[in-house]
């Protein structure tokens, strides 16, 4: 994406005295802890800004591929960790301890329930458990265990309702179980990303000058976090991805992508400015 940025820069500088307008290019920082867009638009560099707008490579979607669409296209993303406080003791006599291995078992699988009988069906939402920690031997009965995990939603409903209920069944497990919990909650820093219906079409009336109509695509939206949605509360924009081809994932310890992508972005972020 810096190097998408870069190479615009440099087309716009051998065309400054073309522009009838001011550009910010923005290297946003600090992304991955959602905190950089925040910071921006605290400095008030961005004050001015009438419209925004941002690319992001993701592979799976063929080589080089435009989708730029209205509406939701990522999640806002909230945190969640969940601590659980027994009493050990040896695995021969667990009626002398307090499991918390058992009760985090039975809290991880109840968690699993929010998304398919407390939220509309029609209000996408995910609730992932990536973490489970407890005990410390084989034959030794857990006093202690702990869960992380992420909600990914595209409403605020949905965000609150998973809250509730993951604070509610984590508190049902300690008269289930006998044990101690503790709940931090950490809603999302930014919202869902949504796109302007009314850019998006500006932007590809424009890109009807530039690209050919094959090189976009349709993406479905994605439960992925992407803290650009600060931008999108405060200013008109929008934000488009472009197909990395067919490569390991985005954040995969073995990613790369197709350079291709690179070409699509550049050609795009010049069709943001001349929109």
């Amino acid at each position: 994406h810096t190097a998408i940025l870069m190479a615009t820069a440099k087309i716009l500088k051998m065309h400054e005295a073309e522009l009838n307008r001011r550009v910010y290019l923005v290297f946003q920082p600090a992304e991955e802890t959602a905190e950089g867009a925040r910071f921006m638009l605290k400095t008030g560099i961005l004050d001015s800004v009438k419209r925004i707008y941002g690319v992001h490579i993701f592979n799976g979607i063929p080589s080089g591929k435009i989708s730029l669409e209205a509406g939701p296209r990522m999640a806002a993303t909230n945190w969640l960790a969940v601590h659980l406080y027994g009493r050990s003791g040896h695995a021969g006599k667990p009626h002398e301890g307090i499991d918390t291995a058992v009760a985090v078992s039975s809290m991880v699988m109840n968690f699993q329930s929010i998304i398919s009988r407390n939220l509309n069906p029609l209000d996408p939402a995910v609730l992932t458990i990536g973490k489970v920690e407890a005990g410390t031997a084989r034959n030794v009965i857990a006093g202690e265990a702990k869960i992380e995990g992420t909600a990914r939603t595209f409403s605020r409903q949905a965000q609150e309702m998973i809250e509730h209920r993951v604070k509610e069944i984590a508190k049902a497990h300690e008269q289930m179980y006998g044990v101690d919990v503790s709940v931090d909650f950490q809603q999302s820093s930014h919202g869902a990303l949504i796109n302007d219906p009314g850019v998006v079409e500006d932007v590809m009336e424009k890109a009807g000058e530039v690209f050919d109509p094959s090189e976009f695509t349709h993406v479905e939206a994605m439960m992925l976090g992407e803290d650009f949605a600060n931008y999108l509360e405060e200013m008109d924009g929008c934000f488009a991805f472009i197909g990395g081809g067919d490569h390991p994932a985005n954040h995969h310890g073995k990613f790369d992508f197709d350079e291709k992508a690179l070409i699509s972005g550049v050609r795009l972020m010049l069709t943001f400015v001349i929109v």
